[in-house]
């Protein structure tokens, strides 16, 4: 009966050996948390640099920065996708406001701006009112 060749970490090192090798390193769950947030934290100063009131602009990327640090330290997995959630609604608000357009999105579904119709050609919603038309 032959064995199958062991991998060297595993055939050298116990788990606690190869953890301390390898120092503080985030599992994959972890490291794509920390993805997301940075990626969210990004967005939320795209969306910050339309602000045109340079007083309002500092107040609300303090307000930011603030709430990013206050739930830098949440541990527990519910309440960190909790914070997640919020903020991303948070920032869909801001978007909304600020007239935030994603370059990345290919269309917009909350606008009427970009209907393509040949016979209203500016995408008004008609030209007389319904109650207004003659019984047949």
């Amino acid at each position: 009966r032959t064995q199958r060749p062991r991998s060297r970490v595993t055939s050298l090192l116990d788990d606690k050996e190869v953890r301390q090798r390898l120092g503080n390193v985030p599992s994959l769950k972890e490291f794509m948390h920390k993805q997301t947030v940075i990626h969210q934290y990004r967005n939320f100063f795209r969306a910050l640099k339309l602000i045109p009131d340079p007083e309002w602009k500092e107040h609300c990327e303090k307000e930011v920065r603030t709430t990013f640090e206050l739930n830098k330290v949440e541990t527990t997995r519910l309440s960190q996708i909790a914070a997640l959630k919020e903020g991303e609604k948070q920032l869909q608000q801001l978007r909304s406001m600020v007239g935030y357009v994603d370059p990345n999105s290919k269309n917009d579904d909350d606008s009427w701006i970009n209907i393509k119709d040949k016979d209203d050609p500016r995408g008004r919603v008609g030209v007389e009112w319904p109650w207004d038309k003659p019984d047949k």
